[in-house]
C-alpha cells in the first residue's frame, strides 16, 4: 500500500469522527471537528502531491481518492443540513451532482477511458471545503444561529451553483462517451 493510499484511507476513517464531533454540544468538540476536517482535507492535497512527486500513482488510489472526497464532503453537507446550518435540499442536490459526474466517469471506464479530475473539480472541492469549514467554524463565534444559516446557506448555494455549472461543462467535454458507435 502506497503512502498516498494510506493518507486517503486515513481521511476516510476520520469522516465518522468529524461527524460525531460536529454533533457535540461542547465547543471544544466542535473546534476539534473543524481542525480534524481541515487536516483531513489537507491530506487530499498531500496524497496527490506525493503520488505525483514519488511516482506512487495507482488505479486503487485514483478510485479511492475520488470516492473518499465524495464521502467526506457529502457526509459533512448532510451533517450541516441536519444541524440546520444549510438547507437540506442543497445537500441532496450536491449528492445528485456527484452521482451525475460519477456516471460520466463510469461510462468512460466501461469504454476503457480514464476520465480524471480537472481544475473545475479541484475548485469545486476547494469551495466545498470552505463551505464546510464555515459551517463548522461559525457556531464557535457569537453569531446568532439564524445569521449562521444565512452565511453558510448562502455560501453553500453559491458552491452548489458553481458545482453544477462545472458539471455541465464536464458533461459537454465528455459527451463523446455517450455517442453510440456503429459498425
Amino acid at each position: 500500500m502506497t503512502i498516498p493510499n494510506n493518507l486517503t484511507l486515513a481521511r476516510l476513517l476520520l469522516t465518522p469522527a468529524i461527524a460525531i464531533l460536529a454533533y457535540s454540544p461542547r465547543a471544544a468538540h466542535q473546534l476539534a471537528a473543524l481542525i480534524v476536517f481541515l487536516a483531513a482535507m489537507l491530506t487530499d492535497v498531500l496524497d496527490g502531491y506525493i503520488a505525483r512527486k514519488f511516482n506512487q500513482r495507482s488505479l486503487l488510489g485514483l478510485y479511492l481518492d475520488t470516492v473518499t472526497d465524495k464521502i467526506i464532503v457529502l457526509a459533512m453537507f448532510f451533517v450541516l443540513a441536519d444541524l440546520g446550518r444549510l438547507p437540506f435540499w442543497v445537500a441532496l442536490l450536491m449528492m445528485a451532482r456527484e452521482i451525475v459526474v460519477d456516471g460520466v466517469r463510469a461510462a468512460g471506464a466501461v469504454q476503457g477511458k480514464v476520465v480524471g479530475a480537472n481544475w473545475m473539480g479541484k475548485s469545486k472541492t476547494f469551495l466545498q471545503t470552505i463551505c464546510i469549514a464555515l459551517g463548522l467554524a461559525l457556531p464557535l463565534t457569537t453569531m446568532a444561529p439564524g445569521t449562521i444559516r444565512i452565511w453558510v446557506g448562502g455560501f453553500a448555494i453559491f458552491t452548489l451553483s458553481l458545482a453544477w455549472a462545472f458539471a455541465a461543462v464536464f458533461l459537454a467535454l465528455n459527451r463523446s462517451l455517450f455517442v453510440e458507435r456503429r459498425g
